[in-house]
C-alpha cells in the first residue's frame, strides 16, 4: 500500500494570535508593517489598520482613551517593535494589559469607497508617484490586498470578487494604477478563517441534526 502524508494545518501548529478578538487577518497587517522601513510609511500604514480595527468595535470613536488604548494593542501585537507613534506621542511599552473597547459609535464613513478607510487615496497617490518597477508594482499589490482585507471586514459577504478590488483600485486611482499581474489579492487574507465563516453562514451557525 502506498504511504501517503496529509498536510494538515491545526490551529495549535499555526501563529499564536497575540489579541484573538481582532483575528488572524489583523494580525498579519500588523506583523507586516513591522518589515515597513520608512517611518511615514509605516505610520501611514498603521494609521489605516488602526482605523479598520475601530470598525471592527462600536463605540465612541471621539474617546481619546480608547484610540490610545488601540493603539496599546497594536504596540503589543508588534511586540513593542515599532517606528510609527500614536497620535498622543506616547509609546507604549509592555505592560499587563486589562483593557476591553467598549461599545463605541462607528466612525463617520467616506462618501466614495468609505469601505477601504481614510488614508487609502494617500498610499494611491503615493503609488502613482513612484518610478514603475517591482517597488512600485510590490507597493501596489499592497494596496490592493488591503483593500480586499478592508472590503471583507467591511462587507457581510464572506467572498468577494477580485475584479471589484481591481476595479475600483484603477477608478480610485483615475486609471493611472491597474493591478499587476503575478501578485496575489490575498496576502492579508486569512483562507481557513473564511472557509469557516461560510461553513457557519451556509449552516445557520448550528450544528445539523441527523434526521431519525
Amino acid at each position: 500500500m502506498e504511504n501517503r502524508t496529509l498536510n494538515m494545518t491545526y490551529n495549535s501548529q499555526r501563529e499564536k494570535l497575540v489579541i484573538s478578538e481582532y483575528g488572524r487577518n489583523i494580525q498579519k497587517l500588523i506583523k507586516y508593517a513591522k518589515t515597513i522601513e520608512d517611518k511615514d510609511e509605516q505610520q501611514a500604514f498603521l494609521d489605516e489598520v488602526v482605523e479598520l480595527m475601530k470598525k471592527m468595535k462600536i463605540g465612541n470613536k471621539k474617546s481619546d482613551e480608547y484610540t490610545e488604548n488601540i493603539w496599546i494593542h497594536v504596540y503589543r501585537i508588534a511586540d513593542f517593535d515599532l517606528k510609527a507613534v500614536p497620535p498622543g506621542g506616547v509609546i507604549p511599552t509592555p505592560k499587563p494589559d486589562d483593557f476591553k473597547p467598549g461599545q463605541l459609535d462607528y466612525p463617520e464613513e467616506e462618501k466614495h469607497f468609505r469601505h477601504y478607510g481614510h488614508h487609502i487615496h494617500n498610499f494611491i497617490e503615493k503609488a502613482i508617484a513612484m518610478e514603475d518597477g517591482v517597488k512600485k508594482d510590490q507597493f501596489i499589490a499592497t494596496i490592493g490586498s488591503y483593500m480586499k482585507l478592508a472590503y471583507i471586514t467591511w462587507s457581510s459577504d464572506d467572498f468577494v470578487n477580485d475584479r471589484i478590488i481591481k476595479h475600483d483600485l484603477k477608478k480610485m486611482s483615475k486609471e493611472k494604477l491597474i493591478f499587476p499581474k503575478g501578485y496575489s489579492l490575498d496576502t492579508f487574507i486569512d483562507k481557513d478563517s473564511n472557509k469557516n465563516k461560510s461553513k457557519r453562514k451556509f449552516t445557520g451557525g448550528k450544528k445539523s441534526r441527523k434526521k431519525k
